[in-house]
């Protein structure tokens, strides 16, 4: 090669050189401003010029990577909150950078997939609203066949789940043709008549089990009952029991443990405790509810039970009264150790003893005879030497330790301040040869100990249990085994404390005081007045230690006291468990009065009157007269926030004033929890004449209220609000209802009422 194309190369060569250069520095403040696009590529323009230059391919390889996974992390935050445009730029954007990236490919096909499912999962929420739940499930299901973490779905699904559970566990209610309180009267009156009459009355089906006796005579006088009541009454005394078979049918059957087992439905429950130990509860459950059918997982704390629905409900109460989550208090704590040393040593030290020998100059053993010639030259005599001590001290010290201790309820609490001393122990065990030594190395605490133990009751007051010791290593000893022991010094308290949350206590008085004095004198001098300091020294040594504890419980959380109701709830008789007590409930104005008499072979059917005169017969009404259908309508917000608290509103609307109403709602008890429940102005009477009342089932995501117009009274208004209930958001679902479950109104006269099908109140509870 020539020396002109040398010249010509190296030029090209330094050129392509600066180029890259300024190429990389480029693309690295591009990076830094946020272009990163702009600046990888001007980096992979610099690696291009440069390839073997090390720190340009090194710096696009770093600075290309940190790009992808910042962009990587802002797709996968907008796909998971469902921002899916966004996400699918950010996936792009990583394919500019790096065309070959896996995880950007393979999640813009997860987001057409996400696209497709929003789609079913849209379609699912329609079919929903149109009551279509075969085709929803059907719709949800082929979602989470391709994702099975797609949350939205499986909550929707859990819905229609937990509804279908809902609807299979609700048994069903009984509605008679007859609203109006009875009267009976029966004597020596046959089973088989008595629910002939009733029958006729009601219009209920009654199926007597074959071990009844429809010739077993019975007595009985009720006046003005409900008609459920009525048949109560008739069953308690001759030990029958029912069983609801639909909304017109009822089975009678004998009240014995055989006919219970065949009859009786049975439920299974699982309980998954949070707080409680599940081995106790088991306990409680068997002894209280004397079920057999349970089973505990220790492992996830879980207690599965299988009993009647009434005995379940009780199960509910008991477990929701001891599933409550332990008291904690934190524990502030002072321990400071003050320690004064005061040492003085004064005197002139002379020495206390002289050593004679005699000096053998030729070497030998010395023997008696060298005793013959001794003089002074032969006494050797140590070297005296005199020691003036002039020496005070003075020492303070403060020794302080401040842990903060969070303890749970009735749990010990220990604090180490201090070192762990190593104590050697041998042990030499005999053998045919040499005998076998053993170390033992054993470690001793020594230093501040601390126990407490806290005992938190429910009016906020804290006792706490102390246990204090203060220990102090001193000299070391060996034994002729070679065992090393030290001589411990320690100070110990112990008490027991009640004190208020936040208040402090400081226990004191734990003092060591040490004064020691000695001497080194001359006899007879050194005990001269005054002179004596000049021929003896003396030493005066003076220490004194205080222990200070002082302690202040912070309450972090107190055991929650239970509501009432689940406090304290009815559970029946000793023979059979119920969750309601088996009571006449008054019924008001007249009503049907049944008679029957053990010579009469018919049934006899006649309006009650009141006292005098028979009034005139009234004219025959229509079929359409009076109450013809009672509207309701929900009215409330379309969504919430977890923890937030709203109302919703059940309005009515009535073509004639209502008397009486019976109402239950339903709510999802998994996302909601009741509040309040509020009387409205449809309800409420002007002279106040109307009775109120409501009863709250959480677990079972029930509110079951009832209204009736008392005797004189004016009757309930025909349009208004019927009541509101207070809600509180407890998790976020994508769709929770409330419904109403059943009503049964009645108007004037105890006609009948027509109330059309009310749609559900649907709202969203987000995050």
């Amino acid at each position: 090669m020539t020396p002109l194309r040398i010249a010509l190369l190296a030029a090209v060569l330094l050129l392509g050189g600066c180029a890259a250069e300024r190429l990389h520095d480029e693309g690295l403040v591009l990076i830094d401003e946020g272009r990163v696009q702009e600046g990888v590529a001007k980096l992979q323009e610099a690696v291009k010029l440069a390839p073997d230059n090390l720190r340009f391919r090194a710096d696009l390889l770093t600075r290309r990577e940190q790009a992808v996974n910042r962009l990587l992390g802002i797709a996968n935050a907008a796909r998971t909150a469902g921002r899916l445009d966004q996400a699918e730029a950010a996936y792009r954007a990583v394919l500019s950078i790096d065309e070959h990236n896996p995880r950007a490919t393979a999640r813009l096909e997860a987001l057409q997939r996400d696209r497709r499912h929003a789609a079913l999962l849209k379609d699912a929420q329609a079919l929903m609203k149109k009551a279509e739940v075969e085709t929803a499930t059907a719709r949800l299901r082929a979602v989470l066949a391709e994702n099975p973490k797609q949350a939205e779905a499986r909550a929707l699904l859990r819905e229609i789940d937990e509804q279908r559970v809902r609807d299979a566990l609700a048994a069903p209610a009984l509605k008679s043709r007859q609203a109006k309180p009875v009267t009976l009267e029966f004597r020596d009156a046959s089973l088989k008549m008595v629910f002939d009459a009733l029958s006729r009355v009601s219009g209920i089906n009654f199926v007597l089990d074959k071990d009844v006796r429809g010739d077993t005579k019975t007595t009985i006088y009720a006046r003005q009952v409900s008609l459920e009541d009525a048949i109560d009454l008739v069953l308690l005394p001759n030990q029958l029991e029912k069983k609801i078979l639909s909304e017109n049918s009822m089975l009678i059957y004998p009240s014995t443990p055989q006919k219970l087992r065949d009859y009786q439905d049975l439920i299974m429950k699982s309980f998954y405790l949070e707080n409680a130990d599940v081995k106790q509860t088991l306990n409680m459950i068997k002894t209280m509810l004397k079920t057999r059918d349970v089973f505990i997982d220790e492992k996830i704390n879980l207690l599965v039970m299988r009993d009647t629905p009434e005995v379940i409900r009780l199960a509910e109460k008991l477990v929701a009264a001891q599933d409550l989550a332990e008291a904690e208090v934190m524990l502030e704590v002072e321990v400071i150790e003050i320690a004064r040393n005061r040492l003085m040593e004064l005197g002139v030290k002379w020495p206390d003893q002289f050593t004679f020998g005699i000096l053998d100059v030729t070497g030998d053993p010395f023997v008696i005879g060298d005793l013959r010639g001794l003089n002074r030259d032969r006494i050797t005599m140590n070297s005296p030497s005199v020691s003036i001590n002039l020496k005070k001290t003075d020492g303070d010290t403060n020794l302080l330790a401040s842990p903060r201790i969070r303890v749970r309820n009735r749990e010990k609490a220990r604090i180490l301040i201090g070192d762990r001393v190593p104590v050697i122990s041998s042990q030499v065990t005999p053998s045919t040869g040499t005998p076998v030594v053993t170390e033992v190395v054993q470690y001793l605490d020594v230093g501040l100990k601390l126990e407490v133990e806290p005992n938190v009751h429910l009016d906020d007051q804290v006792g706490i249990k102390v246990s204090l010791e203060v220990s102090t290593l001193g000299e070391q000893t060996k034994t002729g085994t070679g065992t090393v022991a030290y001589r411990i010094g320690t100070r110990t308290a112990s008490t027991v404390l009640r004190m208020e949350d936040g208040e402090t206590q400081v226990l004191m008085g734990l003092i060591r005081d040490d004064d020691r004095k000695s001497a080194a004198k001359i006899p007879g001098l050194g005990d001269l007045p005054v002179l004596g300091r000049l021929f003896g020294s003396q030493l005066d040594d003076n220490q004194k230690t205080e222990i200070v504890l002082s302690i202040t419980p912070r309450l972090v959380r107190n055991v929650r006291r239970v509501d009432a109701q689940t406090a304290e709830f009815f559970t029946g008789t000793e023979a059979t468990m119920r969750s309601q007590p088996f009571y006449v409930r008054p019924a008001a104005g007249a009503g049907e009065k049944v008679s029957l008499t053990g010579a009469v072979d018919k049934v006899g059917l006649a309006a009650a009157q009141p006292p005098g005169p028979a009034p005139a017969s009234p004219p025959a009404a229509p079929p359409d007269a009076g109450v013809r259908s009672l509207n309701l309508s929900w009215q409330g917000p379309a969504g919430a926030k977890v923890g937030e608290q709203f109302t919703v509103t059940l309005r009515a609307k009535a073509d004639e004033p209502i008397a009486n109403l019976g109402l239950q709602l339903g709510f999802d008890a998994t996302a909601l929890e009741v509040v309040q429940v509020v009387e409205g102005g449809f309800i409420k009477a002007t002279s106040g004449s109307t009775a109120f009342s409501h009863s709250i089932d959480p677990a079972a995501g029930t509110i079951a209220v009832r209204v009736v117009a008392r005797p004189g009274g004016e009757q309930i208004s025909s349009e208004g609000e019927l009541l509101s209930v207070t809600f509180k958001a407890l998790k976020a679902v994508p769709q929770a209802q409330v419904r109403v479950l059943n009503v049964s109104p009645t108007g004037a006269g105890s006609q009948a009422v027509n109330v059309p099908q009310t749609a559900p109140h649907q709202l969203a509870l987000l995050p």
